[in-house]
């Protein structure tokens, strides 16, 4: 995954700069080259997953026994689901909201600002606090 991801961030960097900047689609460019760059890695790993040697113990054909643990799975998998997503969720509200508070004109003229900068501090502290978060989670995957 880490040599996907960094192939896909040096094809998004590029792409990116020709759909804002050359195209001029600006916000629609930028949303464009994401998910290009998205759907690209799903299409990267789903090869190394049918392809690579390393992958040939999952690879298993399709009976009622590959359905065997599913309940199990879904019983952990859904709580955790629900609670990221009401994570982010409290934070894209948080966004939106602030735009409700008063704009004092003398600080800042554009309220547009303020609105953006609460954006990026909120995206700087969950980029942050996904570093230890990542490590936790290859500890937890090694140990068990």
């Amino acid at each position: 995954m880490l040599i996907s991801s960094c192939a896909m961030l040096w094809f998004h960097i590029p792409l990116c700069w020709v759909l804002v900047f050359k195209s001029g689609l600006y916000n629609l460019g930028a949303a464009l080259a994401i998910s290009i760059s998205n759907w690209l890695n799903v299409i990267f790993l789903a090869l190394y997953i049918m392809c690579s040697s390393a992958c040939a113990k999952t690879r298993v054909p399709i009976s009622m026994e590959l359905f065997q643990g599913i309940g199990e799975f879904f019983r952990f998998a859904v709580p955790s689901a629900v609670m990221i997503c009401l994570e982010w969720w409290s934070f894209e509200l948080l966004i939106l909201l602030s735009d409700l508070l008063p704009h004092p004109q003398l600080v800042l003229p554009h309220p547009q600002l303020e609105t953006s900068a609460l954006s990026i501090c909120l995206r700087t502290i969950i980029t942050v606090y996904m570093i230890p978060y990542g490590l936790g989670a290859a500890v937890r995957l090694i140990i068990s």
